[in-house]
């Protein structure tokens, strides 16, 4: 599928002869599956890359910008932040290691393709150095008649004018388990997608066929999820969740839009529908699920039927489209393997996530290119074995949220964020459950809701840099009230080397004679925050032996297995202390035991 060339491992994080307690948040990262291109990339012969030609590995923007700009190439970036703008050929493959960003320059982009063909882009992160409300270019920018171009895994946030827009005639366009956002460094203007960039280009009429399918909208998207001229355009279960989006997808002139199998969540509107222009086409919502969307859109015309066979997730219940979610959340973003790894890499959602923020020089100094490798422990810090950053790191806070700050169960803190510098990433621990730190290209941000059931108390955390020669850490304390009781004292909330919160494995003499894995999809990442106070109580072991998957001290909960693209397999409820399942093949599964998300993973 235009991807075979690259040189690199797509197995799974494995626990071997492991039994994983439930009740805590796996420290073990989680590697995205490699799913195949999809879509109106596969049309018009396909799309390739550079498949055929020969590699190269980059480690400085000068590098970068010559191979990419004179095509016919696969290209690996190695981790560093290339300061833009990287103007693409033809018949390129551009794929990241963790921690490759590609930077947009005060004026201009990030990446460009302008009349390029056959082109794949990979595994990387975007930086836009922030949206305001004056005319600019785009972060990622799909221009001038581009075909065949295929953009998977990248995360792209903060562009000036948009996150990524297709315009001027380019056609035959897919993008996948993307992830767009903007975040408190954008202040207006915060459109990501703009498919047709002109009422009166009717030069795109029969072009701009792009398929956007398993792409996560995510905080800080105001509009433009996409908006669409002139565009044939399938829209195909993605996730929409933007708490600041005024409407998600807009339909404007001559707009043929398939709107099919989305999971929207608390949106103003899911749907717009743009007249004024001219006349849409279509704009056809077909089997979504829609959950506390504010002004429901039943859509307009007959969409056209894909050229392309396409499998797509069933959201028609609660259960199947959280799985999507879940799915999504976990995979979209620059969450790929680094070529040739047989580790895994950190999801994007992790609060152990990296980034290098070091700018990648014009010189060919050699950096290391080995994986990620996973915390070993609930208080150990993820850590790369690339080449540590010389000298010493430091953090400087940033934002309206006080380091210190009091919360009430089920509120949301004040956001808040450090600035990393000398460092490759960052980590924290000794946060409530509900709430996390997100890696956004250099900036380490801390947010979330506390859980309803979380035990009142001070609980003090701690961010710390990775990578550097010396790393540096900043400390505060989100003290949680409830019930209208006075916050008890640091001690009565659980201690982050708490035993009880730890995962367990057991001997090699184990039971379990295959390989599980397990990736509870809590929103703190650090196994010792993960289960605190009323909660505690759901403490649960999952193993396998072959596709037996076998679930302990669960009794009452209900148990459900799904696929990895959310449908639904098996649901039973766990009667006894000791409860077994027969999954119908091997591969990964993702398994939800009450309230807790996880993934499996049998041979």
């Amino acid at each position: 599928m235009g991807c075979n060339s690259l040189k690199m491992s797509l197995s799974a994080l494995l626990v071997c002869g492991a039994t994983v307690v439930g009740t805590a948040t796996s420290a073990f990262a989680v590697t995205s599956p490699d799913f195949p291109m999809a879509g109106f990339a596969t049309q018009n012969g396909g799309t390739t890359g550079g498949k055929g030609y020969s590699e190269v590995t980059v480690d400085n923007v000068s590098d970068l910008k010559s191979y990419a700009k004179a095509g016919n190439k696969i290209i690996y970036v190695k981790p560093g932040t290339y300061m833009g703008p990287v103007e693409v050929g033809s018949n390129v493959t551009i794929y990241g290691y963790q921690g490759a960003i590609i930077a947009q320059p005060t004026s201009g982009s990030a990446m460009k393709l302008s009349g390029s063909k056959n082109v794949i882009i990979r595994n990387l992160k975007f930086k836009g150095v922030g949206a305001h409300d004056d005319d600019d270019e785009d972060c990622l920018q799909v221009n001038h008649e581009s075909k065949n171009v295929w953009i998977d895994h990248v995360d792209v946030y903060d562009g000036h004018d948009g996150n990524l827009d297709i315009t001027n005639a380019s056609d035959y366009v897919t993008i996948s388990w993307t992830k767009f956002s903007y975040t408190s460094a954008s202040t207006g203007h915060q459109f990501s997608n703009l498919i047709g960039n002109s009422k009166t280009k009717t030069s795109d009429r029969g072009h701009l066929n792009v398929t956007i399918h398993h792409t996560w909208w995510a905080d800080g998207v105001v509009e433009r999820m996409p908006r669409v001229r002139f565009g044939k355009v399938h829209v195909a279960n993605n996730l929409f969740d933007s708490k600041d989006a005024s409407y998600c997808v807009r339909a404007a002139i001559e707009a043929d839009i398939r709107i099919e199998r989305n999971v929207f969540i608390g949106v103003q509107k899911a749907l717009d529908l743009y007249t004024s222009d001219g006349a849409i086409t279509a704009a056809q919502m077909i089997e979504n699920y829609e959950e506390n969307v504010k002004k429901p859109q039943s859509g307009t015309g007959t969409a056209f039927k894909p050229s392309y066979s396409m499998s797509l997730t069933d959201v028609s219940t609660q259960a199947k489209a959280y799985a999507l979610r879940d799915s999504i959340k976990l995979y979209a973003g620059a969450t790929l393997p680094d070529p040739g790894a047989s580790s895994v890499v950190t999801p994007a959602s992790s609060s152990s996530a990296k980034s290098s923020s070091s700018i990648a020089s014009s010189s060919s100094q050699a950096k290391s290119s080995s994986s990620v490798v996973p915390a070993s422990s609930s208080s150990a810090k993820s850590s790369s074995s690339q080449t540590p950053v010389a000298g010493e790191a430091s953090l400087t806070k940033h934002g309206s949220g006080s380091a210190n700050q009091e919360v009430a169960q089920g509120a949301a803190v004040t956001e808040f964020y450090y600035t990393i510098a000398g460092a490759t990433g960052a980590t924290v621990t000794g946060l409530p459950d509900g709430v996390s730190g997100t890696l956004k290209g250099s900036d380490f941000y801390i947010s979330g809701t506390v859980s309803a059931t979380v035990a009142p108390g001070a609980y003090k955390f701690t961010v710390t840099t990775t990578g550097a020669t010396t790393n540096a850490s900043k400390s505060g304390t989100i003290t949680v009230t409830g019930n209208g009781t006075a916050p008890a004292s640091s001690s009565s909330a659980k201690s982050s080397s708490s035993a009880d919160a730890e995962p367990t494995e057991e001997s090699s003499s184990s039971k379990v004679t295959e390989p599980v894995e397990v990736q509870d999809d809590s929103s703190s990442s650090e196994a010792s925050d993960a289960i605190r106070g009323t909660d505690f109580a759901l403490q649960f072991t999952v193993s396998t032996a072959g596709r037996l998957l076998q679930v302990q001290n669960a009794a009452g909960n209900t148990m459900a297995i799904f696929d990895m693209q959310g449908r639904l397999l098996l649901t039973k409820r766990i009667a006894t202390s000791a409860e077994s399942a027969l999954l119908p093949h091997t591969g990964t599964f993702i398994l939800k035991i009450g309230p807790r998300t996880m993934r499996v993973n049998a041979r």
